[in-house]
């Protein structure tokens, strides 16, 4: 594997950064969703990453995907935005255009590459986290349509999407299956609740999302027919490797905030980076930059080769979650109590990476699913 990024891989990256630090760093809005940053980004292109030119896209492969995800972590310090940007183009927009019928690639990429249309996808329940294929929701044919009932829980974009990938049961005999539908939030029976305060990325909104009796038309139905759960296998290592890429970028931010703090903040008559409790701390935070880094090339390399990676994106979710709070954790250290204000970045830094080990699956999840694979 060559790990050399191409003069244009490394020239996007420039432009990604500088396009996220001149845009997306509004502080007004690092606590609520700005459709501003919203529009500024779609007019940017980066919407349409991996969908193809003939959908409007940029058909770029997925290694230069990852380095661009990094890099908009990197530039925008906005958590919250980059995972509703996040949110959109993997688990929403990529499998429409990944598994949907032509009429619903026809109807709806376009307007999601433009940003006109923002995506969604609503698996939770309130009583199926990790135990996704346990949930509820399900949906029946009736008059060739599919009437749609149930609730979904802590939906990231809900209360700002306008399609939802939507997944639900619809056997249960013998053999409990499930099949996706794209999902408008204009159909009739479709109700969002209110945005759910969180403790972090407060620029994603998120909400509960009810069905009743709602009627999908049947041109909506992503993949087969009840196969769902392929398309969920799928969806979920789309989610763990790209919605991490950015968290990576964010560290070596936080590091390099680090390092600029440590060669000014003097104790005891010297910078405090001569102290080996906090050298160490920023060295740990490199080689766990590094490692991650190597791990998300890999599996962009895997996917750009259409191979598995599923169980490089539970070890990819696991290790970059735990080292990117801990990451976040030791820059509080390093910070001291000004890092604990609300006037340094760093408080919001760790609360809004906190959450990165209980979304996309719980990482004593992922690790089960690791060790499953093993055994």
């Amino acid at each position: 594997m060559d790990f050399q990024l191409t003069k244009e891989q490394k020239q996007y990256r420039r432009e990604i950064i500088d396009f996220a630090r001149k845009n997306l760093n509004d502080e007004e809005y690092f606590e609520k969703f700005s459709e501003d940053m919203w529009k500024k980004i779609s007019d940017f292109g980066f919407l349409g990453l991996v969908i193809g030119e003939d959908y409007g896209g940029l058909g770029e492969n997925y290694l230069t995907a990852a380095v661009a995800l990094e890099a908009l972590g990197y530039g925008c310090e906005n958590n919250g935005f980059v995972f509703v940007v996040n949110n959109h183009i993997w688990v929403s927009q990529n499998l429409i255009y990944l598994y949907g019928q032509k009429e619903a690639k026809d109807k709806y990429l376009a307007d999601m590459i433009e940003g006109k249309k923002i995506g969604a996808i609503a698996i939770t329940e309130a009583d199926s986290g990790s135990d996704a294929l346990s949930m509820g929701t399900y949906a029946y044919e009736k008059d060739g349509n599919y009437l749609l009932n149930g609730s979904k829980m802590f939906i990231s974009n809900g209360p700002i999407a306008d399609v939802f990938i939507v997944f639900a049961v619809t056997q249960k005999e013998p053999v409990k299956s499930y099949t996706a539908f794209i999902v408008e939030k204009n159909f009739e029976g479709v109700y969002i609740g209110k945005d759910i305060e969180k403790m972090g990325l407060g620029a994603c909104p998120t909400s509960e999302i009810t069905f009743t009796n709602c009627i999908v038309p049947s041109e909506n139905v992503i993949g087969r027919f009840n196969e769902g759960h392929i398309i969920l296998t799928n969806a979920l290592e789309w989610e763990r490797c790209y919605e991490f890429a950015p968290h990576i970028g964010a560290m070596q931010r936080i590091m390099e905030k680090c390092i600029d703090y440590v060669n000014q903040r003097k104790q005891f008559g010297k910078p405090i980076k001569q102290y080996q409790a906090v050298s160490h701390k920023i060295s740990d935070m490199k080689i766990s930059i590094e490692m991650a880094r190597l791990m998300l090339y890999k599996i962009a390399w895997l996917k750009d080769n259409k191979r598995s990676a599923y169980s490089e994106v539970s070890m990819f979710k696991v290790f970059v979650s735990e080292n990117y709070i801990k990451t976040c954790r030791d820059a509080l250290q390093i910070f001291g109590a000004y890092g604990y204000t609300k006037e340094y970045p760093i408080e919001r830094e760790l609360r809004d990476a906190l959450s990165c080990s209980i979304y996309s699956g719980t990482n004593e999840m992922q690790r089960n699913t690791i060790f499953q694979i093993l055994a």
